[in-house]
């Protein structure tokens, strides 16, 4: 049991398979057998029947025959005749005697169909016969046969016809019933054509069938049939009637009889065995050979099925090895035909589609982790010692400060700040309030380069102040206003930056009075298809931001008009950082 455990599936499957036929085999043959074998015993009955039935009918053929041998014993006229022929008599006399002896015997042997011949010897040696047969066999025997029917005393007696096959011979002793003296007259022998009796009988097993035969004792006296050879079978007295198989030169016959209380004969009859059973033989051997054929298809099917269940487990399995290995390639694997939606190819697609996924879990990853490595790098780069920076424009400050130069020193404190806000790698999110102060400094720097061409407004609602946004949304929407709006002019820009809460939420506005945009390209700037110029943030980074922070219902959204101006609006939901 535990060696049947370790095999492979495909292994497990086709010696269940080949156990469970196995098993109807042996089931099959034995029901097959046993119906058979019932079959045979019904022959068996059915053929004692057909053999009694036949017996009887000859018996009843030869009761016939026996009441004409004694309605010859008892005519009147062949009484008076023979017992006239006791008494001297002329010639005339005589033959008138014998005339009459052979109508009445005529007449006797025309009454029954199966009567050959009727002769009748007086009591002093004189034959007077009427039929075919001739009586010189008889003549022989004429001594015997009226000792065998004297010692029945007028009763009649069955012997053998000597010298004949086929014909059996009644003989009745004749006595005188006159005045009841019952002296012997003579002995009528009438010649019975047994072969045709039982030529007439019914044939209800086809041609070469059913050859009846009869016997008294072991002495076989007649048989239809060629094969004479053949001992009857030996009889106890219990042994009414039966059946056996017996063989003759190599051939097996089956032998029915049956004993007649009529006299002591055996009628029997044989049946080569072949042409009895050949069909129930061959249907035997077209079934097993047919089981055989099924067995063999369904181990073969039952193999390829086994070996179509398993194989897809069987590649599975080598798939996994490769993963488990390190290998995420699919290229051991095949695809099942998407038309199969068996448990065994869902678990191999969805296998496949899993190590697919991992893949490109790992690639994403991967590149991810690429970016991150770029992204430290570059920071690495923006902090390369700030303080040496802060110093010099502290540096910067001191020396416009100390010359009188307020604008110089204005424009190093805002730069300062914004340096610091931008290599500020401690948060990504800043209130409201920075980011304006953000812009405020950035305004500054600008404005000391534009001078009276640049107008801002940046105006906070302070219930809106402590709201968190993202790092710097604010200052690269005022640094498009500027290159958009005030540097394609020469006419005074007014930029507006508001802060409002409304209906629960929180809106930031960036407002230019700048030539604005037509409706294509406000359609591709709405889609994120419009990049700042340089190297700034993009509009679409900015929607991004703000959607992974606070969701996909908000975001940024740009409104604009030919020769009207821009105006930018993001949507937050109302929540203070503090």
């Amino acid at each position: 049991m535990n060696r049947l455990q370790h095999l492979k599936i495909k292994d497990q499957l086709f010696i269940l398979i080949s156990f469970i036929m196995a098993i109807s085999l042996i089931l099959m043959l034995s029901g097959v057998q046993y119906a058979f074998h019932m079959y045979d015993q019904q022959i068996y009955r059915k053929s004692s029947q057909v053999l009694m039935m036949s017996s009887k009918s000859i018996e009843d053929e030869l009761k016939k025959i026996e009441d004409v041998s004694y309605q010859i014993a008892t005519d009147q006229n062949i009484q008076t005749n023979l017992l006239k022929a006791g008494h001297d008599q002329n010639k005339y006399g005589r033959y008138r005697i014998k005339r009459e002896i052979w109508d009445q015997l005529a007449e006797y042997t025309g009454s029954k169909r199966y009567i050959k011949s009727i002769h009748l010897v007086d009591a002093f040696g004189t034959e007077y016969s009427a039929g075919a047969n001739s009586s010189e066999a008889l003549k022989r025997q004429i001594s015997g046969l009226t000792k065998q029917a004297a010692r029945r005393k007028g009763g009649n007696v069955w012997v053998t016809k000597p010298g004949a096959n086929g014909e059996l011979l009644s003989a009745r002793e004749i006595r005188s019933y006159k005045q009841l003296n019952f002296n012997h007259l003579g002995i009528v022998l009438i010649v019975a054509d047994l072969k045709g009796i039982v030529a007439d009988l019914p044939k209800d097993w086809g041609e070469g069938a059913g050859k009846v035969a009869m016997s008294e004792g072991r002495h076989t006296f007649f048989s239809d049939s060629p094969l004479q050879k053949i001992d009857p079978p030996r009889l106890t007295s219990r042994d009414q009637n039966g059946y056996t198989i017996v063989k003759n030169n190599g051939r097996r016959f089956f032998m029915s009889y049956v004993t007649s209380p009529y006299e002591n004969w055996t009628y029997w009859s044989l049946i080569p065995f072949d042409a009895m059973f050949s069909k129930i033989s061959a249907m035997k051997a077209i079934l097993i050979s047919l089981f055989i054929l099924f067995f063999l298809t369904a181990v073969l099917f039952g193999r390829k099925i086994a070996r179509g269940l398993t194989s897809p487990i069987e590649k599975l399995v080598t798939a996994m090895k490769h993963v488990q290995n390190g290998d995420f390639k699919t290229q051991p694997l095949l695809k099942p035909p998407p038309e199969r939606h068996d448990e065994v190819s869902v678990l191999n697609r969805t296998f496949i589609t899993m190590v697919e996924r991992i893949n490109e879990l790992i690639a994403e990853n991967y590149e991810k982790q690429l970016m991150i490595k770029e992204t430290e790098f570059k920071a690495l780069q923006a902090q390369i010692n700030p303080h040496f920076l802060y110093n010099t424009l502290e540096s910067i400050n001191w020396l416009a400060k100390r010359n009188g130069q307020p604008k110089i020193s204005k424009m190093t404190e805002s730069l300062g700040f914004l340096l610091r806000i931008a290599v500020n790698m401690k948060t990504d999110v800043l209130t409201i309030e920075e980011e304006a102060d953000i812009v405020l400094h950035y305004f500054t720097i600008q404005q000391f380069r534009f001078e009276e061409r640049l107008v801002f407004e940046v105006d906070v609602d302070p219930l809106v102040k402590s709201c968190l946004v993202p790092k710097l949304i604010l200052q690269p929407l005022a640094e498009n206003a500027i290159t958009y709006c005030l540097e394609p002019v020469i006419e005074p820009c007014r930029i507006a930056i508001k802060a409002f809460a409304k209906d629960g939420f929180v809106y930031l506005t960036v407002k230019d009075n700048g030539p604005g945009m037509d409706e294509n390209f406000l359609e591709q700037a709405n889609d994120g298809l419009v990049q700042t110029r340089g190297k700034g943030i993009g509009l679409q980074n900015i929607d991004e931001r703000i959607k992974l922070m606070f969701g996909e219902d908000y975001g940024l959204n740009i409104s604009s008009e030919k020769s009207k101006g821009t105006k930018i609006t993001i949507k937050i939901p109302f929540r203070s950082g503090v």
